[in-house]
């Protein structure tokens, strides 16, 4: 099976890159704007904005997968400016899913759980979106212009966390233990929930979600819903840290300046990924010690 990761050099596509690689069975081919962090001698170099690169892309390669990662994903650059979101976004969407059909080829569009308005929890593949911000206005058109053009879509609605390759901005969950680590005090919101799922757990559910060849919107995120605060202290108490460094604080009381606008809630249910595969997605605490043990991997 040839697949194709697009946005291969951001820290989801990377991260994906390494999983499947590692698989004999997967011929993997990589497409970036700029040098890879990962070293794969399949890679083509260009921009995915594009159609006519993005037709010759795909004409080189002719994938039977392609999983598209590609976005802005800086949510205050995307308010500042969401034509460039838009063109990175939504643009890039529409001309992957375009040449996908044209060539028969499965996509797999990893999207985001920034697609409601936060005022309720564990939100199902069903629920009426309502996104409150620029980058979740975005990934919302990108999921639909997917969908539009290539039936054989799969939309994964995420949220992650893990280790990122060198010379890649810290994620929120290197961020937290890098700072207890060097003896930092945290602030961390107690009123801000998601459903985080480490990377290569997601990754083992990306695979397996593009073997059953399903389609439609599919939530692929932790079992767990927690607050912001209470994932760095179950990170601190797993690792062995000072949880005395981390500070409880809440999205109203002005401690932590947030320029774009947020939902509070970001949970989503991963009941329908357990029906479609008999089993449940990691808890917290096995999301975290996944996250622990690849440390130095």
């Amino acid at each position: 099976m040839k697949i194709l990761i697009t946005g291969s050099n951001g820290f989801l596509g990377s991260n994906l890159v390494s999983y499947f690689m590692k698989k004999n069975r997967y011929e993997i081919y990589c497409t970036s704007r700029n040098p890879l962090k990962v070293r794969n001698s399949n890679t083509i170099y260009g921009d995915l904005r594009e159609i006519s690169f993005v037709k010759n892309l795909f004409e080189q390669i002719k994938p039977d997968v392609v999983i598209n990662t590609v976005s802005l994903v800086d949510l205050d650059l995307c308010e500042e400016n969401p034509s460039l979101a838009y063109d990175l976004t939504v643009k890039t969407g529409r001309n992957i899913a375009q040449c996908a059909s044209e060539y028969n080829s499965r996509l797999a569009y990893i999207s985001t759980d920034h697609l409601f308005d936060g005022n309720k929890s564990m939100y199902t593949e069903k629920e009426k979106t309502n996104p409150v911000n620029q980058y979740g206005k975005m990934k919302f058109e990108a999921e639909n212009v997917s969908c539009k053009y290539n039936e054989d879509t799969i939309v994964i609605r995420t949220n992650f966390f893990g280790w990122s390759h060198i010379n890649h901005p810290d994620t929120f969950g290197e961020w937290v233990y890098k700072s207890l680590k060097s003896k930092k005090a945290i602030n961390l919101f107690t009123d801000y929930y998601f459903t985080p799922i480490e990377v290569t757990y997601l990754a083992e559910a990306i695979e397996k979600a593009i073997e059953k060849d399903i389609t439609g919107v599919l939530n692929i995120v932790g079992s767990q819903r927690c607050s912001k605060y209470e994932f760095g202290m179950k990170l601190a108490d797993l690792a062995g840290m000072d949880k005395s460094l981390i500070n409880p604080c809440s999205l109203n009381d002005g401690i932590m300046t947030l320029k774009t606008k947020r939902q509070q809630d970001l949970s989503m249910s991963s009941e329908k990924y357990k029906a479609l595969f008999g089993h449940s997605l990691p808890d917290l605490n096995e999301n975290i010690l996944r996250f622990l043990g690849n440390k130095d991997r």
